[in-house]
């Protein structure tokens, strides 16, 4: 005969209730972690004349960073691109904005980045821009027409680290809240 132990006997084998209570655990940390997801796909996405944040890769310096003859051939594929895109917008809104792209990241996930920041706003992808050399172009306008950001960006040569990455936009750096 098995001796007994003082105090009532379990209802269920000890190692079923250490298991029951990790289960418990789990459905709570499934529970807090399903919060936590709904709560952070509830952020509101910035305001729609805010200009989108910068992609891993991409940088604004605190000057222009190139010589002359990258400025150049910045100059030749952002302009006409400015041009075009003057005749679209309010050209006294339409600034540039000089960024800095490295290298050795893909340009189709800088491109991606603003497209998915921008669609999200409700932005359309511009059809149409003018084709230049050495260099990639890709825009978006506003839902209303008003405002546009168009990208222009270099391609490296091979003994470059950093090149051009123009942004065309008629977006202040801040939007008034009050607005």
């Amino acid at each position: 005969m098995t001796p007994r132990l003082p105090g009532p006997a379990p209802t269920r084998p000890l190692h079923v209730a250490r298991g029951a209570t990790r289960l418990t655990s789990a459905t709570r940390l499934a529970g807090v972690a399903l919060v936590v997801g709904v709560l952070a796909g509830c952020t509101p996405p910035p305001p729609s004349g805010a200009l989108p944040g910068m992609p891993p890769g991409v940088q604004a310096p605190e000057e222009y960073a190139f010589g002359d003859d990258v400025a150049g051939r910045d100059l030749r594929a952002s302009g006409p691109v400015h041009d075009a895109l003057s005749e679209e917008v309010d050209d006294e809104r339409l600034r540039n904005l000089p960024l800095v792209l490295d290298v050795d990241v893909d340009p189709a996930a800088v491109r991606d980045a603003y497209a998915d920041e921008l669609v999200g706003r409700g932005w359309t992808a511009m059809p149409e821009l003018p084709d230049v050399d050495e260099a990639w172009t890709e825009g978006w306008t506003s839902p209303d027409g008003r405002d546009a950001l168009v990208l222009v960006g270099l391609e490296p040569r091979p003994d470059e680290t950093h090149v051009p990455l123009t942004v065309l936009t008629t977006l202040p750096d801040e939007v008034d809240d009050d607005a």
